[in-house]
Parts: structure tokens; C-alpha cells; sequence
């Protein structure tokens, strides 16, 4: 029926998912680590991906990133299995572009309905996005409840994650001392790559700067920021780095 990627480190399990996926008819692959996942994607482009996250180097949600990123493979579903039950965990698979998302232990008979429902549903990109405004507006109801009622309007913001933290003029304005509480909030969100690169853009005078800094093209930062602004709810690249450098003129003022 389809072509099925199932990837984790531990071998007892995909062999178990396995032998249940291959009673609906499928062709089941796997690997047991995110750079032979992304090989597999690459030279087999399955149908689906069962996904793990806690794996020895390159961890599952790296591995999203990088399928999602790629024009040739990013309408390739995946769905998310891991031990990890935080519910942020939850809401960044959501956010990153997996299409479901399972935790262990799980019910062998669960995975069979979504891999089937997936596979027999509307297409992925349709589903993607569904589960990437849900899981914005899920997060952006967390943290309204974590930060308390102070700049917060009630209900869902039209715009997650930003709440009272809006754009304020043009940007360019040198990075200031004080710390960025929005940023701290979304760090659980980003890799540790992404926020590298928020920091450097936040650290320098214009965005050619910041990729100098880097040792990356300008192509590569623009990507990058257009990639996170996704990821956090923005607009744009540019209207993130404002936000961010408007929170931290407030902050220090």
C-alpha cells in the first residue's frame, strides 16, 4: 500500500512497529539514527515517517527540521513518537511540521488508525498547517496562562506568541544589555543553532553584519529568520528582529 520510514534507536520497537504496519500491507523501512533517516528520505521517499526524538546525535526534531526544509521530501508526513510528554514537546512537533504526534508507550492499534488515516486523508501540506495554527494558538494559551492577565487580551491573540509584543518602527537598533523575556519564553522552541543566529542578529548592527559574524551568506540568514518567524508566529523575518529589539528597548527603559 505505502512506503513507511519508521526511525528510532531502539530495535526491539522498530521491529515491533514493523511487523504491525506490514499486516496493513505496508512497506516498512528503517533507522535506527537521524542521519540514516534523512538519507533513507532522501534515496526511498517513503510514503510517511514514524519519528522519534531522543536519539544519539542528531535528535527527531532536527530531523523534521531538515525534511520540512527540503522543497523535494517536505510533503512527506511524519508523525512523532517519543517517550517525551511535556506537553511543549507536544506543540513544537505541531509547530515544526509533524502531523501527529504519539507518546510511549502507545497503542500499536493507534499508530495503525493514524498512519492509515494519514495516508487515506486530505494532503499533507492541508494538515500541516491545520496542526501548526493549533498548536500556535495552544502555545499562545499556555503562555497567556503563564504570564498572567498583564498585556495579555483574553481569549486567543489574533497574532501567537507576540501578544503585547509588537512591532515598533524600523529596526537596526544595536543590541541592548538588558535580557529579552519573549525570547526566553520561545527558547524551548528553537535549536540551539536558531538561537545562535537570534542572538547574533539581536548583537548586530544590521543583518549583513550578523551574517558576517556568522560565517554564513545572507541567503542562508534570510532563510533561517523566515524559517523561525514560522515557527514563532511572526510575519516575517524582519518583523521577529523588530519584535525583539522593541521588547528589549522596553525592558531597559
Amino acid at each position: 500500500m505505502a512506503t513507511v520510514l519508521v526511525v528510532d534507536d531502539e530495535r526491539d520497537l522498530c521491529e515491533l512497529v514493523r511487523i504491525n504496519l506490514e499486516l496493513d500491507g505496508h512497506a516498512v523501512v528503517v533507522a535506527h539514527d537521524g542521519d540514516a533517516a534523512l538519507a533513507l528520505v532522501r534515496a526511498a521517499r517513503p510514503d510517511l515517517v514514524v519519528l522519534d526524538v531522543m536519539m544519539p546525535g542528531r535528535d527527531g526534531f532536527s530531523v523534521l527540521q531538515e525534511i520540512k526544509d527540503d522543497a523535494a521530501v517536505a510533503r512527506t508526513p511524519v508523525i512523532m513518537l517519543t517517550a517525551r510528554t511535556d506537553v511543549v514537546d507536544r506543540l513544537k512537533g505541531g509547530i515544526e511540521g509533524a502531523v501527529s504526534y504519539l507518546t510511549k508507550p502507545f497503542s500499536v492499534l493507534g499508530l495503525r488508525a493514524a498512519v492509515r488515516d494519514l495516508l487515506a486523508g486530505e494532503d499533507e501540506p492541508v494538515v500541516r498547517r491545520r496542526v501548526q495554527r493549533e498548536s500556535l494558538a495552544e502555545l499562545a494559551r499556555l503562555e497567556a496562562g503563564r504570564v498572567g492577565p498583564a498585556g495579555v487580551t483574553a481569549g486567543v491573540p489574533a497574532r501567537p506568541h507576540l501578544t503585547r509584543l509588537e512591532p515598533v518602527g524600523g529596526g537596526g537598533a544595536p543590541r541592548p544589555a538588558a535580557p529579552r523575556p519573549a525570547f526566553e519564553r520561545w527558547r524551548s522552541l528553537l535549536s540551539d543553532r536558531q538561537r545562535e543566529i537570534l542572538e547574533a542578529v539581536l548583537a548586530a548592527p544590521s543583518l549583513p553584519a550578523a551574517a558576517d559574524s556568522l560565517e554564513v551568506s545572507r541567503g542562508y540568514l534570510y532563510a533561517s529568520l523566515r524559517r523561525m518567524a514560522r515557527k514563532l508566529g511572526s510575519a516575517s523575518g524582519p518583523e521577529l528582529v523588530r519584535t525583539l529589539r522593541a521588547d528589549g528597548r522596553d525592558e531597559s527603559t
